[in-house]
């Protein structure tokens, strides 16, 4: 029986491996035992470092049925399953290699090819065995563990987690129990960091959208309060037209040598009737109509300011108002910046207007006198 038994083991030895073996009985070029290269190729080009596992791929059936060998592939099987049991997996894959050659391979054959790859950590071509068994028979549960298995060697815990519970559906296993209970914590582990993370994630788009509100709020209060404050300077400068234009200033007035004193020139029109303005006296001689409608004919009428030292009886009725005689001599006084119309003090006769000397500085030789009695005392 024994002879016969080294027979079959003989007959199914390839041609190379029996003169391999008598050349050298001890030296295996492929590592491991004669017993695991049974049915490999010496020809075959040698695995390098740097060729990737995933192409490691062992053949597939590939007949058409007219070699196929039943008998035989059911002997490498049987020898593969003795091979697999004793934890020679390299051996048992090349045994069941060989049986899936010669005949057509079942579901579980593939699987248990599989099985020797993944325990040979060659999990992509335990993968792909794995997958053409589910091809052939979808219900089996040892294929869908050896795959939900890789899945959780390689970190992809969803993948794992639905086909060791399809396997457990099918047939329960008490080892697939177990990684079964770790992958589904793993999994809600992860769920867990996912929602964590999404939260973070739309807290910091909520706070990032409430700064950019407010900082969109703060820049429309700011243009508003701007807009109100030059809507009431507008307001304050109202009423006057007579503001719009006295181009005649820009020279200055004849004999003033370049403006008026404390006007730097003729430019600064504009920032001296400003600065008018802002002063308390004058804006609060403004609340008065009647102060407003006199000072309103003064800038509007011809030659402006000056057209009215042209005009004894326009500026004796002026002067003459109770109400808008003092205003316009202390308006007339913070023009002159004190330097001029030191007769306008008491304005004592107006005789040719001496204090304006100061002031003016040119010749008023024209300008007609008033007489004591025309002109009404207007100090208190």
């Amino acid at each position: 029986d024994r002879s016969n038994e080294k027979e079959e083991e003989s007959a199914d030895i390839p041609a190379w491996k029996k003169k391999a073996v008598d050349a050298d009985p001890t030296a295996c070029p492929f590592g491991g035992s004669w017993n695991a290269e049974a049915s490999l190729d010496a020809t075959a080009a040698e695995k390098t470092d740097d060729d990737d596992d995933d192409d490691d791929l062992p053949p597939m059936y590939s007949g058409d049925g007219s070699s196929d060998d039943h008998e035989k592939a059911a002997i490498a099987k049987t020898a593969a399953s003795r091979l697999k049991s004793s934890g020679d997996y390299p051996a048992a894959l090349a045994k069941y290699t060989e049986a899936v050659l010669l005949a057509p391979p079942s579901a579980l054959l593939l699987a248990h090819r599989a099985h020797c790859l993944f325990r040979m950590d060659r999990r992509a071509a335990a993968v792909r065995d794995c997958d053409a068994a589910l091809d052939r028979n979808p219900d089996s549960a040892k294929a869908l563990r050896i795959r939900g298995e890789c899945h959780v060697r390689a970190g992809e815990y969803q993948k794992a987690l639905g086909d060791l519970s399809a396997a457990q559906s099918i047939d329960f296993d008490g080892e697939a129990a177990r990684m079964l209970k770790e992958t589904t914590a793993k999994c809600r582990e992860m769920d867990a960091e996912r929602v964590k993370a999404k939260n973070e994630e739309e807290d910091r788009l909520r706070k990032r959208g409430e700064e950019i509100k407010k900082a969109q709020d703060e820049a429309r209060r700011e243009a508003e309060e701007e807009e109100r404050s030059s809507a009431a300077g507008a307001a304050g400068m109202g009423g006057m037209p007579g503001m719009g234009g006295m181009p005649g200033m820009g020279g200055g007035m004849p004999g003033m040598g370049g403006g008026m004193p404390g006007m730097g020139g003729g430019g600064g029109m504009e920032g001296m009737m400003a600065g008018l303005m802002s002063d308390p006296e004058v804006a609060a001689g403004m609340q008065n109509p009647k102060v407003m409608k006199a000072f309103q004919d003064l800038m509007s009428g011809p030659g402006g300011p000056m057209g009215v030292m042209s005009n004894p009886a326009k500026l004796q009725e002026m002067m003459s108002d109770p109400e808008v005689g003092p205003f316009m001599q202390k308006l007339m006084g913070k023009v002159m910046g004190g330097g001029g119309m030191g007769g306008m003090g008491g304005m004592p006769g107006m005789g040719g207007m001496g204090g304006m000397g100061g002031g003016f500085g040119g010749d008023m030789d024209d300008m007609p006198d008033l007489d004591d009695d025309e002109m009404p005392d207007l100090v208190d």
